[in-house]
């Protein structure tokens, strides 16, 4: 059985640290005592093995024993998509979390119904900290704040191949030498921006034969990425340790 994992925003590189009020509960939950293993991220990268020197309901103590700091994850996918309504984000961003991805990049679109989203709304931040605990990911999943399309593909640049989820795109998954995937709202991407996109080269995908749901389809996205990156890899394949 892996050790418990728990989230510090202070992680050194030995002595004890203290864990949130919110981190002692789940220590406590799971009936954890007294030199039991835990391992501590701060998800930036750092991780650290210890042992719980302390435990009770809003103060727990871990003895940090070993540390490692992880290089950051490859950053050549990044996954773009219209923002979906109230708690669909929170199943969107666990999904990408569990599935590897490094960066998601909300999209403002023609028929986006949701146009606002703050990176570092405190609700958003907990939930990428519980999901990146949930995966083991030393690094935590990044949203940037959002943007339209045109700055979508300025900011990709020359060279790096493009997709966008459609209907009636080609089939059989995504190419692992996919450096930007665009998802668009339930409507679909509006008539200009299809032809943008195609005018600058980009390739419709189809994800599946139906319509999908914003979050449906950016973890089809995902999911078929990381099987053309190989079985069992995910997308932040290339990360080690410093």
């Amino acid at each position: 059985m892996s050790a418990f994992w728990a989230y510090t925003d202070r992680l050194e590189e030995s002595g004890r640290v203290e864990l949130s009020a919110d981190e002692a509960r789940h220590v406590t939950s799971r009936r954890l005592r007294v030199e039991d293993s835990v391992t501590l991220f701060d998800g930036h990268g750092g991780v650290a093995q210890g042992r719980l020197e302390a435990v009770g309901r809003k103060k727990c103590v871990v003895s940090i024993e070993d540390i490692e700091r992880h290089s950051p994850p490859n950053r050549d996918f990044t996954l773009a998509s219209a923002i979906p309504k109230g708690d669909r984000v929170s199943t969107l961003l666990q999904m990408l979390s569990q599935l590897g991805v490094v960066v998601w990049q909300p999209l403002l679109l023609d028929d986006s119904v949701v146009r606002k989203l703050d990176p570092e709304n405190p609700r958003l931040q907990r939930i990428l900290i519980e999901s990146a605990k949930l995966a083991r990911r030393p690094w935590a999943l990044e949203i940037k704040a959002p943007i339209d399309l045109e700055t979508a593909l300025a900011e990709q640049g020359a060279g790096g191949r493009v997709c966008f989820g459609d209907r009636e795109g080609t089939t059989g998954g995504l190419s692992a030498d996919v450096r930007l995937m665009l998802v668009g709202p339930e409507a679909g991407f509006s008539a200009n921006e299809r032809k943008r996109l195609l005018e600058l080269g980009a390739e419709p995908v189809s994800l599946s034969p139906y319509n999908l749901r914003i979050e449906t389809a950016a973890i089809a996205a995902a999911t078929a990425r990381n099987v053309s990156a190989g079985a069992g890899v995910p997308l932040e394949t290339g990360e080690g340790t410093l």
